[in-house]
């Protein structure tokens, strides 16, 4: 291989990549990032069997070819180059990266080791959805955080994607606590994946706030594709069975509300997270007791305790229940700090639904702690 590039095009498609990768002991080859050329581009690939990133580049050919290395020096050398163009040319099992005034050598593996890099070619018929760059941002960052955050329990360690009759739904759980997330599309397409956390952390470190460019995501037999320009994500799908979404949506009959603005709870939460994070007993639980249109909240922890007490807007019978205030700023920190919040209860041991007047169709479900006196 021999050919010259644009230093911060390299940088930049080789970052892309790398966030497929990460330490592997037991192969080695999995830690690596695979390029080779195609024409006058450059592919790049980095996979961990479970996730593969592909991207391309320009770059200009003079003998084409195919290497595998570590990342890690590269990219540092690299970023630290003024040279607007590198040249990268192969010497046995030596990579040479080549400037105006510096020359750098770097070991490469066997090519033959990597795992087989097919194209793609994904059909119109198997495309799902489309939808801007920053609207998946948003719906990932509003959905993400309620998933099992361990892959030990693997049918929830991941985002449900439901889609049919021009809409999509977005769904998370740790069993704990339950996001749900509608939109409407324009795709008649069906669609219901599991798609695992850690291919949507790597997507959400891609994506950009200010970008409206189309990603599409397509399905072919157990694997899911994101495609946004000359970059592709390839994922495999969970395929154990998600749990009853709906049912928990639809199974608890409120019989009290508290209606409050986003930015009041919040602070009140905040304050008192401060002395129940550090619970023994109950980490980040707290008690509410709701009556005469007041809510008193108790926390305490070793050394301090805490109780805040504020005038509501709340109906229904009195009520004392103990809830994770940890898990209720991650969600109302989704929501803009004017919006009017609406939490809906049952009983002390029964599930909270919180949702949002500017976006109702954004609804949360967070299980009560089992209640102590404090």
């Amino acid at each position: 291989m021999f050919l010259k590039v644009n230093r911060s095009e390299f940088l930049k498609n080789l970052r892309i990549v790398e966030k497929a990768i990460g330490e592997n002991k037991i192969r080695p080859i999995l830690s690596c990032v695979y390029v080779r050329t195609e024409g006058n581009k450059l592919l790049f690939c980095g996979t961990n069997l479970e996730l593969t990133i592909k991207t391309k580049m320009e770059g200009e050919v003079f003998e084409e070819g195919r290497i595998v290395f570590q990342p890690q020096l590269i990219d540092e050398y690299i970023k630290e180059i003024s040279d607007e163009f590198v040249t990268l040319k192969t010497d046995g099992d030596i990579l040479v990266i080549e400037t105006e005034d510096s020359s750098s050598e770097f070991a490469i593996m066997d090519v033959e080791e990597y795992p087989t890099i097919s194209e793609t070619n994904i059909d119109e018929s198997e495309k799902c959805l489309s939808i801007k760059e920053n609207e998946l941002l948003n719906i990932f960052g509003k959905v993400k955080f309620s998933a099992a955050a361990s892959a030990d329990n693997l049918s929830i360690n991941c985002i449900r994607i439901d889609m049919s009759d021009k809409v999509a739904r977005f769904i998370s759980t740790d069993t704990y606590r339950l996001t749900y997330l509608m939109k409407e599309v324009e795709s008649d397409s069906k669609l219901s994946v599991s798609v695992p956390l850690n291919t949507v952390d790597a997507i959400t470190k891609l994506l950009k706030n200010d970008s409206e460019e189309i990603i599409n995501i397509s399905k072919r037999d157990n694997k899911i594709y994101f495609t946004l320009g000359e970059v592709e994500i390839i994922s495999r799908i969970i395929e154990l069975a998600f749990p009853n979404y709906e049912g928990i949506l639809s199974g608890s009959l409120y019989n009290k509300t508290m209606i409050t603005t986003n930015d009041d709870i919040l602070k009140i939460l905040k304050r008192v997270l401060i002395f129940v994070k550090n619970n023994v007993e109950s980490k980040n639980g707290a008690v509410f007791k709701f009556l005469n249109n007041r809510m008193i909240i108790n926390g305490v922890n070793d050394i301090a305790k805490i109780n805040e007490d504020s005038e509501i807007n709340f109906s229904g019978e009195d009520l004392k229940i103990s809830l994770n205030v940890k898990f209720l700023l991650e969600f109302l920190q989704n929501l803009e700090k004017d919006d009017i919040i609406t939490l809906e209860f049952k009983e002390s041991n029964s599930s909270v639904r919180l949702t949002s007047k500017n976006n109702e169709d954004y609804i949360y479900v967070v299980m009560p702690l089992a209640l102590k006196d404090i």
